[in-house]
């Protein structure tokens, strides 16, 4: 009967697969641009919030134009 038994349960077991909840959960949709911000901010399916990661910052540079850097270039020469 014992047998019987673990033989059904191994069956079973066999039939398991990894599924996720959600889409962007799945480690092979990583890369995909609905699981990265900012598109998937506004629905909360970011795959880094879903897993518990943190997330990335991102740092804007912003570039001054050309006469705003001459300019400074001028008064530290101290002319």
């Amino acid at each position: 009967m014992r047998a019987v038994l673990l033989i059904l349960a191994a069956l079973l077991l066999t039939g398991c697969s990894d599924t996720y909840r959600y889409p962007c959960q799945d480690p092979a949709n990583k890369d995909k641009e609905e699981c990265n911000r900012p598109a998937c901010e506004a629905d909360g399916m970011c795959y880094d919030t879903l897993n518990g990661i943190p997330p990335k910052t991102v740092t804007i540079i912003e570039e001054q134009p050309a006469a705003v850097e001459a300019a400074e270039e001028v008064e530290n020469t101290g002319e």
